[in-house]
Formats: structure tokens, sequence, C-alpha cells
């Protein structure tokens, strides 16, 4: 048994000063002590141990016993976060070396989360960047917007994966991640030119580190349940006491009502779904090379039935040392997401589907799927059994991905550096869907069909980067020259049949098959710019940074447009540098002031050659285009091909010019620390497609640059982190206020925009509660997708009251809602439309509370938004009954409906003549401020208990560390909206699009939102 001794010391800092409360812990024992307000300690120890001197704010030491009695320790002051390398463009600085806006988020933060993309990592942890995630689908992709809406084409940001481009990080391992940067400003993103409009995010994957010690092997598991939140519709005794009101008629006079089915349509179609999660990775180093190989595997059950989605794939990651001057290294990644899409010729999702009565069986007797009971006086459904519109299709989406980059790193004379990285990435998507044939009674097909699409697209990218770094005196400058060319090529078939001769994804045709052929290609996309960038500092002092990027697109825009450039300057001051702030703020580590003013375009938001004429094709029976026919005599003469839109060879980039001006600060030895900013951003020569009138012969929109929008507003963010006894904290809070406004708007019909539809069917504008109405518009003086309908004033408490409003005619009662007269004529109609209501938040914020206790470990993540409104599209179908369908119980709360007097909901119609008329006053089929509501809500999106062992039982297994946890996601959330979900993103608006005029409207056809319940074991080698 070891010989325990008591060792005794004092901590102090490099100036003498005693340092109380600083930890004194045993290595790998999980036991320790604390200093006392002189700075000393006394603890009970063996003679083999090893002691951890630590305190936030300085370098931690690790110092054998030895048989020694007496310890004294002289800690270091360390500059953690300040000193804390940033990847920037084609390089890397110190944080404290910035003038432009960059936050970080490390990859220890987040690898454990639920997340299968990256990006979700930065809800909540970084301010000015706006993550949505709108839906619990399994291979969701996040809507992601830095520093409010700038465009109707609105890019994503530029993502950069260990120097190279990336599409999405939808395939990236977040487990391989070291951390994540983003650049907000356009001073800092100015180096990537034309792509970087949406901002950029880089992302730097894990290497190997401690060379010469043995291999480093972790394993990762997690399992977790997903629990939907879903509308509930009526039962059947409900269903009927609501026709009873609404078509008396039907069941006048049944008697056998409760022999009918009593079907729950919604446990029907949705379900608990489970994420499981495995990760395995080995890394190492030696003096010459690094290197790290990871692979994962994640499977995911969608909370609606048959959708799926399961992601496996690996990455290598190697450097090599080759002699002092040269060092070469490769990063390979490859994944394949397989995914059952929601996909039939009846099968639309709705986040409830009300278009289905409970009266009907899921199965008739014989087998069938249910169909309407007859004998009803007139009930009728024409709508599809919906359980039998799912599985009479099946569809399979298989998305490959592979990257590989390879670079050499070349240390020259003179303090020059010379760097070429050639980087390779390959996409291939095929989908099969195929549509059995189908008979649900009032909707059938006796054709089946098979759609298959095969889309290709590989990237080359070649840089070559000359370097300078060298400091004279108190003087440092760094510098860089570089090239870079991208060529992009595509290739997309897309293949149909109909009367396939057997179910499944062949093709196999029978005589009365009819054949569908299209597809694109292009093997010209390329991209060739120069780039410097020059930074340089005086004495850690005062800094001074400049660059320039030229870009040629040869894709994106006419002739005499391919090329744009993008300059942009900044500079700091760290004033906690100068000897007069060091008398007067001693406990100030750093304060720095900086500015920035930079220029970006935007070129990745849009399709390429919108600067060209389109063309449409004519194609014969077979499916084949028919080129030039009729050429024999008497015979009329058809082309194959006609003009259908006019070119534009003028059009040209969106031009984003941006004006940061920052402050951050760490004090109290870096325990505390925060950042401030202000911007100005301008986009102009917004890109648009302008409607022609049909009398042109143009079938498609004009391409064109008409308009300037304009955000501004705050970003803010601080900490503090310490450490009490045993308990060490880090809390952060971070804060963006936006505020958005569309300057000019020339050219579109009267000067404004208009968006988005109360779905049911997706794409089908006539078929919902609000039929050919449009929800939003976009004009000058305005925010993006401003809510536009009636404003409602209330509801009218009396007939009398109500008798001096007409809707189409119809006189209001009491139970209406009471419309705004805009222009006074005593009617409601079109000329009578207003604002009502703003999606774009005025402020999102995020909490993020880390906490640990010896071998325990709690985070907790919060986000928010604020000053925003939602268009709950849903509640017109939860308060009144649509088409043929149902609805909920909340129908009967609506006044004078059945016995009910004057009510907080408007009236859905009224008796008359032993029947019903519905809603004339249009209380729910029109676009009206009843249905905007307060968006603000504050949720806890994540919140994770874990406990790690260490120790000789795991000395003895050869673990060196075993972390278990249990986690949930989307734990609650605090609002006053009344819908199923807060968060929301852009909707489709007209063509089944989504662009960012239709933000926040919550429509029956978005995908629930779920909360995750989840265990998991983190286990290292």
């Amino acid at each position: 048994m070891a010989q325990k001794i008591t060792v005794t010391g004092k901590v102090t800092d490099e100036k003498g000063q005693v340092l109380p409360g600083a930890s004194v812990e045993i290595k790998q024992k999980n036991t320790g002590t604390n200093t006392d307000l002189n700075g000393k300690y006394s603890l009970s120890v063996n003679a083999n141990d090893v002691l951890i001197f630590s305190m936030l704010g300085y370098a931690k030491q690790e110092i054998p016993v030895k048989n020694q009695s007496v310890i004294d320790v002289q800690l270091a002051e360390d500059n953690q976060t300040l000193n804390e390398v940033v990847v920037v463009g084609y390089g890397t600085q110190r944080r404290k070396d910035l003038t432009g806006s960059i936050s970080s988020v490390k990859g220890a933060v987040f690898k454990d989360q639920p997340i299968t993309n990256p990006i979700e990592a930065l809800q909540g942890r970084v301010a000015g960047v706006n993550v949505i995630e709108s839906s619990a689908a399994p291979d969701a992709v996040p809507q992601v917007i830095i520093r409010g809406v700038a465009s109707f084409y609105q890019p994503n940001p530029l993502y950069i994966v260990d120097g190279v481009r990336r599409s999405d990080l939808n395939n990236v391992n977040p487990q391989d991640i070291e951390s994540i940067d983003v650049m907000k400003d356009a001073a800092s993103a100015a180096i990537y030119g034309s792509a970087a409009a949406g901002g950029v995010i880089l992302v730097t994957t894990k290497r190997g580190s401690n060379a010469g010690a043995p291999p480093s092997i972790n394993f990762s598991a997690r399992y977790g349940v997903t629990n939907p939140k879903l509308v509930q519709l009526l039962n059947r005794d409900d269903y009927i006491k609501m026709e009873n009101v609404v078509n008396p008629k039907f069941f006048n006079g049944a008697t056998m009502t409760d022999t009918l089915a009593n079907t729950n349509w919604v446990d029907a179609l949705y379900r608990n779904g489970t994420e499981q999660n495995y990760n395995l990775s080995i890394s190492g180093a030696s003096t010459n090379v690094n290197y790290l190989a990871s692979g994962f595997y994640n499977q995911q059950t969608g909370i609606f039935i048959k959708n799926y989605s399961n992601i496996g794939g690996f990455r290598a990651n190697t450097d090599y040392k080759l002699g002092k001057n040269i060092t070469i290294g490769e990063q390979i990644d490859g994944s394949q997401r397989i995914t059952s899409p929601l996909v039939g010729a009846q099968a639309d999702l709705h986040n409830a589907p009300f278009r289905t009565q409970p009266i009907i069986p899921i199965y008739n007797k014989d087998g069938s799927y249910g169909t309407e009971p007859a004998g009803y006086n007139g009930l009728q459904f024409s709508g599809p059994n919906p359980l039998g519109a799912v599985n009479s299709a099946m569809a399979q989406d298989t998305k490959n991905n592979f990257q590989g980059n390879v670079y050499a790193d070349i240390k020259l004379p003179l303090h020059l550096d010379f760097k070429t990285t050639l980087g390779y990435s390959y996409y291939l998507e095929t989908e099969d869907f195929f549509q059995n044939t189908y008979n649900f009674g009032p909707v059938s097909s006796n054709i089946n069909s098979l759609n298959k699409s095969y889309a290709q697209s590989s990237q080359l990218l070649t840089n070559y980067v000359l370097s300078y770094n060298q400091s004279f005196g108190k003087h440092h400058i760094n510098a860089l020259a570089g090239y870079e060319q991208i060529v992009d090529k595509t290739n997309n078939i897309y293949a149909g049949e109909s009367q396939v001769g057997i179910p499944g994804y062949s093709f196999v045709q029978t005589s009365s098959s009819a054949l569908s052929l299209s597809g694109t290609y292009d093997p010209q996309s390329l991209i060739k710019s120069q780039f410097a960038r020059v930074n340089y500092n005086f004495n850690e002092r005062y800094f001074i940074s400049g660059s320039i990027r030229q870009d040629a697109n040869y894709t994106q825009f006419g002739p005499d447009k391919v090329k744009g450039v993008f300059p942009a300057a900044s500079a700091g001051w760290t004033i906690s540098e100068e000897p007069f702030f060091k008398k007067i703020a001693p406990g100030v580590n750093s304060l720095k002031l900086r500015g920035s003013y930079g220029k970006l375009g935007n070129s990745t938001g849009f399709p390429a050659y919108l600067f060209t004429s389109n063309y449409s094709q004519f194609n014969l029976s077979t499916g084949i285009a028919g080129g030039a026919q009729g050429f024999a005599p008497g015979q009329p003469f058809q082309i194959a091909n006609s003009l259908n839109s006019i070119p534009n060879p003028d059009l040209h980039w969106e031009t984003i010019t941006e004006t940061n001006i920052g402050i951050d600060g760490e004090a109290l030895h870096g325990s505390l620390y925060f950042t401030a900013e202000y911007y100005n951003k301008n986009t102009s020569d917004l890109i648009y497609a302008l409607s022609l009138p049909t009398s042109t012969g143009f079938t498609q929109s004009y391409i064109t640059n008409i308009g300037t929008v304009n955000n501004k507003g705050f970003d803010f963010m601080a900490g503090y982190r310490n450490k009490i006894g045993k308990l060490g904290f880090d809390i952060s809070a971070n804060a963006s206020f936006n505020k958005n406004k569309v300057t000019k708007l020339s050219g579109a019909a009267t000067d404004a925009v208009y968006g988005g539809y109360n779905y049911y069917n997706m794409g089908d504008n006539a078929f919902n509660t609000m039929p050919n109405q449009q929800l939003t518009i976009t004009k000058v003086g305005q925010p993006f997708g401003e809510f536009y309908g009636y404003k409602v004033l209330g509801i009218f408490q009396t007939d009398a009251q109500a008798s001096h409003q007409t809707v189409n005619g119809n006189v209001a009662h009491a139970g209406d809602l009471q419309f705004q007269d805009l222009n006074g004529d005593g009617k409601i109609d079109a000329n009578d439309r207003q604002v009502i209501g703003n999606p774009n938040p005025k402020m999102t914020y995020g909490f993020n509370i880390r906490l640990n206790y010896q071998g325990f470990d709690l985070a907790a993540l919060f986000n928010g938004v604020a000053g925003v409104q939602l268009f709950n599209g849903v509640k017109s179908y939860e308060q009144y009954p649509f088409a043929d369908g149902n609805t909920t119980k909340q129908i009967f709360n609506d006044s004078f409906f059945g016995s009910n007097g004057l009510t907080s909901q408007p009236r859905v119609g009224i008796p008359s003549n032993g029947g019903f008329i519905l809603d004339p006053n249009q209380n729910y089929t029109s676009v009206n401020s009843y249905f905007v509501e307060n968006g603000a809500y504050l949720k806890l999106k994540n919140l994770q208990l874990g406990y790690t062992f260490s120790g000789n039982v795991l000395k003895q297994i050869s673990v060196k560390t075993l972390r278990v946890f249990v986690m949930a996601n989307n734990v609650f959330t605090i609002t006053k909206y009344k819908g199923l979900d807060p968060e929301l993103g852009s909707a489709f608006t007209t063509g089944g699009t989504v662009n960012p005029t239709t933000q926040g409207i919550d429509a029956v056809t978005n995908y629930p939102q779920a909360r995750i319940y989840s265990a998991g074991v983190d286990v290292s080698f």
C-alpha cells in the first residue's frame, strides 16, 4: 500500500501575489482542495501522485510529489481566449489580432448533441447568426440567416471545410469537428468575394496530436426516442356533433352512429421516432506525422410513417513533414445518406390530416382501404384514404458524397511560405419513386408510374497562396497573395414511365407504357479569382488590415458582367496595452476597439444562366423531343422548341457593403469576457424575376436587378467563467438586434412583391381555407415579407354594431370579426388590405450554462427570439370545418356555434333555412390579423447531464476516460404563441418554392417539431 504524506504549499502568480481559490487536484483521482485566502493549501497524498495546479486565467501545471512535503507553485497568466487561433480566409490569426467580426464555437461543446448537421450547433451560441430548425424530419436542413434577410435569392453561407468549399455541411460528422468559425462582417468575408454574401462558415476538423504518445482511440454511442407534438382532431362523436350544426341533414335521424368507425388518423400516420448514433476514431502523432481516421453511422426513423434517414461515413486526415521546410497532407471524407422521403400522388404531409373523417375506417372488412360509409343523407368524402395514399407509393433517395484535398506547404527564404491545395468533390444523388395503382373509392388510379432521377456534380478547386510573415522590432507584417480556380460540372437525368410491368424500381415496359426523358448537362461552370491581404500591427497595439479579391464568374452573369472586385479594410486599437489604461483599469486584461468596411457579391443564391434566353421543348408521346415535324406535303409544321423568356445580358451581381464597429474585452484574469458590435449592411442591385403580361408571348419572368435593402443592428456576447471550490462553471449569453428595410424596389407591379399561401396541398393555391390569397407583401420602406391582409379591430358584440360592415355583399353580425375599413367606403374588399405583422425578429438570443463538479457535468442551451409575429395558418383549420374533412375541438368555442353565445373566437357561420351558411364574413377564409400572433419564445434547446469515470479501475482495463450521459432536446418552450411551435422558417410560395418573403408562416404542410430523449456513452482508450 502506497505511503501517505501531507503536502503543503503556497500558490502565487508571476508577481508573487497569492492566488486564493486555486485548485489543487490529485491527477486521475477526482480528489483535491483549494487554496485559502492566503493562497495556502494542505493535502494528503501518496508519494507517487501527481498534483495539478490550476486557476482560470492561468496556465495549468502538473508536478509529481516524489516524497516532497512542501510544494510552492507560481502560475503564469494564460490568455487562452486571446491567444487561441482563429481560422480566417486562406490562413489563421490569433483572436487578439482580429479586426473583423469572427465568432467561434469549439467542437467539444456540441459533440454529444443529437445533431447530424453541424450548423445546428451554432443555434443559440453565436450572436447575429439566426439558425432556424423548423422541422423534425430526419434529413431536415436548418435555415441560416446571418445579420438579416438581404435578398429575394437569400444566399446560404459559404461553407469551407479544411480550406475547401462545400455546398452544405449535412454530410460532415459533428464529432470530427475541432472548431467552427463564422465570418459575420463583410471585411472578414471579402477575401471570398462573390460567394460570401450569406457570410462564411469555416470548419476545421480534428487532427492527430501528442507526438510520441500511444494512439488515442475513441468510441461513442447514443440512442434516443423522438416524441412529436401534434394537433389532435375530433373523434367520431365530436365529429358528428359538429356536423349536426354545420350539416344538420347528414346524421338527422341516424340511430346507430356508435357502430361507425372511430379512427384516429393522427395516430395512424404518426409515431414515436428513434435516433441512434455511433462514432469511432483513432488518432496519433509522431515527430513527422500526425493522423486521424474516423467513421460514423447515424440512423433516424421519422415521426411520420415510412420516413427514415440513415447516413454513414468516414474521414482520414494526415499531415507529413518532409524535412524542416516541406509539409504535405490530405483530408479525405465520404458519406452515403439513404432516405425515404415523403412522396405519393395523394400523400402530402400535413402536421394534422384535416382532410379526413374519423367515421372512415383504415380498412374495410374485406381488407381494402376504408371508404366513407353510405346512407347518411348526402355525406360525401372525395379525398383519399391517407394511410392508403402513403402505402401506395414508395421512394428511396440516395446521396453519395466524396471530398478530398491534398496540399503542399513549402517554407521559402526571406520569410516566405508557399502553399498549394488541390481539392475535389463529387456528389451523386439518385431517387427512385414508384407510385402504384390505388382505389380509395372517390379517388382512384389504375395506372402506375416509376420516376427516376440521377443528379451528378463535381468540383475541382486549385489554389496557390504565397504568404509573408515577419516582425521588425515592434512592427509585424503578415501578407498573402493567391490565385484560385473552381471548375464545376453537372449532369442530371430525369426519366419516367407509366404502366410499369412489374411494381418496383425497374423500368419494365408494356405495350401501354409511356416514357418521358429530360436532363441537363453543364461542364462549363468556371470561376477564376485573384486575391490578396495585408495585416499589420505595431507593438500588438495598433492593427490595420486590407484585402481585395477579383472574381470572374463565367456562368452566372452576362459576358460584360463577368468580373467583380471586392475590397475590404479594417483597423483595431488594443486600448488595454496603453500605459495610461493599465493604470486606471488594472483588472482589465484586454480591451480592443475595431472597425471594418467591406464589399461582397451575391452569385450563389440563384440558378446559373439567368442572363440568357430559355426555350421550352415539345415532346412526342414517346417522351422524346420531337424536333421539326410535318415536312410531308399538306402536313402542318411543328417545332420542338420555342423561346419563352427575354434575355438580360446586363444582369449583374447583387452587391453587399457593410460597416462594422466592435469592442472586445476580458477582465478578472479572463473570467469575464464580452463583445459588442454595430453593423450597417446594404444590399444593392437586388435580383428578381419580374412577371410579364401573357400578351408578350413569353411564359417565364424577366430576370433583372431591381432594388436595395438595408440591415442594421447590434450583436452582443458576454460570459463569466470561474471555479468555486470543486464547482467549475461557464455561463454566457448572446443577443442580436436587427432592423430590416427594403429601400428601393423598382419595376415590380405596384412596386410590391407578394408571396406565400396557406397551403393544404402543396402548390394548389385554391384548395385551402384562404383560397388564392397571398399572405405577404414586400415593399419599399418595410421589411421583407410582412403579413398583408385585413386588420381586425375586434369582434362585434351586437348585430346593431356590426350592421355597417359588409363583406362580399354580406352584412356582418354579432360574433364576426370587425375589419378596419381603410378607405371608409362601407365595404371590406382588397382595397382595405394592409400590413398586419412582421415575421422578421427584432432580437434573437441564446444562453449557455456549463457546470462541472468533480466527475459530473451539466450543460443547458437556451435560444429564443423576441419582437416577432407569426401567421398561424393552422388555426384557420383548427376552428373551421375544412372542405369535406375534420377539425379540432376548438370549433366548439366559436361564437354562436350550436348553443354558444358570444365567445373570444369569431363565428364560423350562421344557420339558414335548416342548413348552414359557412363564414359569410370571411372570418376564417380571408387573410386577416386574427391569425397573426406574438411569436416570441424562449426554448430550452438542449439539456445534458453526464458523469466521467476515472481512476485505477479504468487503468486496469486500459481505458483513459469513460463518460455516460443523458439528455433531452427541445425540452420546453415558453411562448404566447398558440400553434404547435413558434420556431418557423420560410414556407412555400408561388410555384411551390421557398424564399425569404414567406418567413413565419405556420402552414399545415410543415413537418412537426419533436422532443428527443437520449442516453449515451463516450469512452477513450
